[in-house]
Order: structure tokens, then sequence, then C-alpha cells
């Protein structure tokens, strides 16, 4: 068979797939730790280089839902709320309340739609840093979709 004689059919133009990034929603949740701020600025700088935005939580306990604690929160996540509207990267914050964080994480991720969970494989030092690190791993363990982990 000639090289002319070969016919390698092409799509035209307005058939071919658009680029869609794999991961459109993005759950943040955020602690409040000094490690967390790295794996912030990492998670808002890949949403904006592809796209997607991001939901940023952060839990507190119900003892602390109406004191301190919330208002703690709300600085943690109006930090992270200037760092995405810097890089242009939509995002929405919000307080979560559970005696669990690792099962209210797992719940905003299914209600928010969430394609993937980016956190930290640890956090706060001492006593703290077991809990932390329980709750990731019961994360990992029961989300339904990707958990990609800073360390």
């Amino acid at each position: 068979m000639s090289p002319d004689a070969l016919h390698v059919p092409t799509l035209p133009a307005h058939a071919a797939p658009e680029h869609q990034p794999m991961f459109r929603r993005i759950l943040l949740p955020v602690d409040g730790s000094l490690s967390m701020t790295p794996l912030a600025r990492t998670c808002l700088a890949y949403a904006a280089g592809t796209g997607a935005a991001v939901i940023a939580v952060h839990v507190v306990t119900d003892a602390d839902a109406a004191g301190a604690g919330r208002i703690h929160a709300g600085r943690i996540l109006q930090n992270v709320a200037e760092t995405a509207r810097t890089l242009g990267v939509p995002c929405e914050c919000q307080v979560l309340t559970g005696a669990e964080p690792w099962r209210e994480i797992v719940r905003a991720a299914l209600d928010h739609h969430a394609d993937l969970i980016c956190m930290s494989s640890h956090g706060r030092h001492g006593a703290s840093e077991h809990i932390l690190a329980s709750q990731t791993a019961r994360v990992i363990e029961h989300a339904h979709l990707p958990v990609l982990l800073f360390r």
C-alpha cells in the first residue's frame, strides 16, 4: 500500500472535547496552625492554575461554637479568602460545628459536591497533633473522593 493511499480520519475542530479541569471544586479544611499557611497557599495556587473553586472550612467543637472559637475560625478563614482573592480563585468559606471534625469535613465535601479534599497530614504539635492525624486518617477512610495530603 502506498503512503498516498493511507487515510487517517481526523475530527473537525468543533468536535474536539473541551478541556475540563479534573478537580473543579476543592475542599480545603484549615485548622489555623502555622503549617497550614503553606498548604493553603499551595492549594489555592493549584486552584488558580486549573480554574477550580475552593471551599475553605474550619471546624469548631460544639463547646466553642458560640464563643471565641467561632471568632478565631472567622479570622483563619478570612486569611484564606484574602489569599484566594489575590490569586483570583473563587473561594467560599464556612465555619462548621461538630464534635468530630472528620465527620464535618466529609459531610461538607458531599454537601458542596467537592471533587478533591486537600488537607495536612499533621498540624499542631504535641497531643493535638495526634488528634489531627487521626482526623486526617478518618477523612481518608470515609471520604468517597480523592484526598490530597500535604506534609
